[in-house]
């Protein structure tokens, strides 16, 4: 063990899902919707992509530099934080603003508790919420059109008239419609959530509640605020709640670990991000809701019962 450096055995104790073989993966697989994304946008979302891992790649060894700590051991965490931190921007967000973004997410959402299996917030959303903050307009109001290429300000989650129609929900599923990069393609998106799922990378108990609670909160908000929200079902294919619930809910690191847990965590997910959706000015919530979720997570695992199995 290392004296001042972090120990992947003592890490895969504190966190089961800190798995070598699975940040590979999920760093394929990351990379893999990029590709999507640039094929649906331009091959800039590709450079966003490269300067947001070089940058936390840069981070990561300063950082280790100045601690005096081994620096390579959690090289393939270095690409995933990145990578899905790219993938809920939108396409053609300024360089300068994807260095920002992805140094914060990696220095304060993760090096800064001890590295890799120690950070509380995930280290993506972290990131994000910080641009959200630091540049609004370009952050949350510049989307692009795919078939037009024209700027919009907002997705289809701003403008309730979007209904379920059969040319609205294939449109959503082909990338025709605004979104972020990881969220253009819905298709892409269900694809690779399913390998996840199939290689045990990720726990389908989180995306699963996290979707159905979604639609029951839906529908019952809008029996009070019919005016507010949109209809429960096509509320699942809008804005960046199926990517987050597949690739940033169900983080093992800022996540829990007991299987009940991750019920009432995905349930609360749920909750806060259709009563922001409705009730508040941000059109999405989901990254709130995850980030809200993280600091309440160690709470929901205080007394766990003795035949909970952690997953």
């Amino acid at each position: 063990m290392q004296k001042n450096g972090t120990n992947p055995q003592e890490l895969n104790q504190k966190n089961p899902g800190v798995s070598y073989r699975n940040l590979l993966i999920m760093s394929v697989l990351m990379f893999a919707l990029l590709l999507v994304g640039a094929f649906v946008y331009t091959f800039y979302v590709l450079l966003m992509g490269a300067v947001a891992v070089a940058t936390a790649l840069l981070v990561e060894f300063a950082f280790a530099k100045i601690r005096k700590i081994e620096y390579g051991k959690d090289i393939y965490g270095a690409f995933v934080t990145p990578l899905i931190f790219t993938l809920l921007m939108p396409p053609h967000l300024p360089l300068y603003m994807v260095v920002v973004g992805s140094g914060f997410a990696v220095f304060f959402g993760k090096s800064v508790f001890g590295g890799l299996g120690r950070n509380i917030f995930n280290p993506a959303l972290v990131g994000y919420l910080f641009l959200l903050v630091t540049f609004p307009v370009e952050v949350g109001q510049s989307f692009i059109d795919p078939l037009t290429g024209t700027v919009l300000q907002s997705t289809n989650l701003a403008d309730l008239t979007f209904t379920g129609t059969t040319q609205h929900i294939f449109g959503l599923l082909l990338g025709q419609y605004a979104n972020t990069i990881g969220s253009t393609v819905m298709l892409g998106v269900w694809i690779v959530g399913a390998i996840l799922l199939f290689l045990k990378i990720a726990d389908w108990r989180i995306p699963l509640t996290v979707l159905l609670s979604s639609v029951v909160f839906t529908y019952v908000l809008g029996r009070f605020y019919p005016s507010q929200f949109h209809d429960a079902f096509i509320s699942l294919f809008l804005g960046q709640l199926m990517f987050a619930a597949f690739f940033v809910a169900t983080d093992p690191i800022s996540g829990p670990q007991t299987s009940r847990a991750k019920i009432f965590y995905a349930i609360g997910i749920a909750l806060i991000t259709v009563v922001i959706r409705g009730l508040a000015d941000a059109a999405e919530g989901v990254v709130y809701a995850i980030i809200i979720m993280n600091a309440v997570s160690p709470m929901l695992e205080k007394s766990p019962k003795k035949e909970d199995e952690v997953v």
